[in-house]
């Protein structure tokens, strides 16, 4: 089968995280779609899960790697992109438990000139800890039940699957943002912005910047909340660490077309399934 659409992940380290991930990638509905493993530098643990889940897995998957230095997001992911073989782009991280639906409605609500725009659960640090292999493969992690006293309160809507519910949301005209663990496009629209601007390194801002050089183009942002459903498991981040200058500047771009992005990438260079030696940025 032709895979028709390419789920991008954008990893760094916790291999242990991604096992989960493979997990609930597996179970989908849907399985025309390549997987693409977008990595900011990790090391052999991570390059080891990621041979280890290609050798079960029945589709395509390539892992794309570059060195560490740092958090380098927007750079990797759009190598990713430059390698996809496929017309859509489903974007994940590597700290996100898919719904055993999550790839069908993206595939399902797709249109040009439209980004899908979804949200997560936002588990916590004792649940993300007791968290087996099995409670994904069972489903057990998609009863709100399961995690209900896990989550913000204000998280629990984002965990409530009723397909359908964001075409009423739409409708009020509600201007969305894009959450880079959790929204979909057609490779031509995410072309037509040249994708993540790579100037942006350092946690935070890359997906708001986004967003406005989409709206910017005429690439409408819509809401897929309650029906592309993901779980985010428990870490430490570093605090974003842009000054108000740069969060203006990035937070409300002038023009669509990103100088510094995806145009800069070709088939040549870092593809490969071994990683050097560990070592540490934010991610």
């Amino acid at each position: 089968m032709n895979p028709r659409a390419s789920l991008i992940v954008a990893v760094y380290k916790r291999p242990d995280f991604l096992e989960k991930i493979f997990a609930s990638v597996r179970g989908q509905t849907r399985g025309d779609f390549e997987v693409l493993i977008a990595d900011d530098g990790s090391g052999q643990d991570v390059a080891g899960a990621v041979r280890r889940f290609a050798k079960e897995f029945s589709r395509p998957m390539r892992h794309i790697w570059h060195r560490d230095a740092g958090f380098r997001k927007t750079i990797i992911v759009n190598e990713a992109v430059a390698k996809a073989g496929t017309d859509y782009l489903v974007f994940i991280d590597g700290d996100c438990v898919l719904h055993h639906r999550f790839m069908e409605r993206h595939l399902v609500n797709r249109r040009k000139g439209v980004v899908l725009a979804g949200r997560r659960v936002m588990l916590d640090e004792a649940i993300t800890a007791r968290l087996s292999i099995a409670d994904i493969q069972s489903k057990r992690i998609e009863r709100p039940s399961f995690w209900w006293n896990n989550c913000g309160a204000d998280q629990r809507k984002h965990g409530l699957y009723v397909p359908g519910s964001f075409t009423l949301e739409n409708a009020f005209g509600k201007r969305y943002w894009i959450v880079g663990s959790n929204f979909s496009v057609h490779a031509s629209d995410f072309q037509a912005v040249n994708g993540y601007d790579e100037s942006i390194t350092g946690r935070g801002l890359e997906d708001i910047n986004l967003t406005e050089r989409f709206r910017l183009k005429g690439v409408r942002i819509k809401t897929i909340t309650r029906e592309a459903l993901q779980y985010h498991l428990f870490h430490t981040s570093d605090p974003v660490p842009h000054d108000a200058e740069t969060y203006r500047n990035l937070c409300f771009p002038k023009q669509y077309w990103a100088q510094n992005g995806l145009d800069h990438h070709r088939e040549i260079g870092r593809e490969t399934g071994v990683a050097p030696e560990d070592s540490a940025h934010g991610g």
